[in-house]
């Protein structure tokens, strides 16, 4: 009887050190197809618990340009389904895109589960920035006179490039000769430099357009400011 006792309760013992929870995607890869720049899409990763303890999803991360909704709960119990639901959002991609979500739950043998996106983002019409040059360098200026350089600005892409805002230290002020370039076209740009301050000049201006990709460009400008 004592010898059937240890059996059942060495048994029960293994049973406890075996029991575990286990996460199961229907699928890790999911495909949203074709969609349009500037337009968004849902997605839904299913998954079940099934392991013979509760499956407790730690953290969810994602790569940039989606996000994964918040589940209605963490804990699943063994059997129970559950599902992810993932958002992507277009704006500043063209052609194959492929995302990630990493899931981290308390399932021992698959501690981290990586999810994947894929799919093509067609870019019909937009306004893409060039800098021909981003560094004006004035080099050696005297103090409390006036200096001036130029640089180009160049659209690239199939729409009007739109400069919205710039901003600037109060030495530097920049001259656009427009603030709307065509297609294909470029642009100049006057930089108006009084030095206020002997020694060395540093200082960045931000060009911030309705560019598709890159909204904000920066420029630098030095010199080496004499009394």
């Amino acid at each position: 009887m004592k010898r059937l006792l240890i059996l059942i309760f060495i048994a029960m013992f293994a049973m406890t050190l075996s029991a575990a929870a286990k996460i199961k995607f229907e699928a890790v890869e999911l495909s949203f197809g074709e969609i349009d720049a500037g337009k968004s899409v849902d997605l839904e990763f299913k998954f079940s618990n099934a392991g013979d303890e509760t499956l407790v999803i730690k953290n969810i991360s994602t790569s940039c340009g989606c996000t994964a909704a918040t589940l209605e709960k963490k804990e699943y119990k063994p059997g129970e389904s559950g599902v992810l639901p993932v958002k992507f959002f277009s704006q500043g991609y063209n052609g194959k895109v492929v995302k990630t979500v990493t899931v981290s739950t308390n399932d021992k043998e698959n501690v981290y589960t990586r999810l994947k996106i894929e799919g093509t983002v067609n870019l019909k019409d937009f306004a893409n920035l060039e800098v021909v040059n981003d560094k004006v360098d004035f080099k050696d200026v005297n103090l409390g006179k006036e200096y001036k350089e130029t640089f180009k600005l160049k659209n690239t892409g199939s729409i009007d490039l739109r400069i919205i805002e710039v901003t600037h230290s109060p030495d530097v002020f920049p001259v656009f000769k427009t603030k709307t370039i065509k297609p294909n076209e470029e642009s100049e740009v006057t930089v108006v430099f009084t030095p206020m301050e002997a020694g060395r000049f540093a200082t960045f201006m931000k060009i911030r357009s309705n560019a598709y990709r890159q909204r904000m460009v920066i420029i630098k400008v030095s010199a080496e400011v004499k009394e």
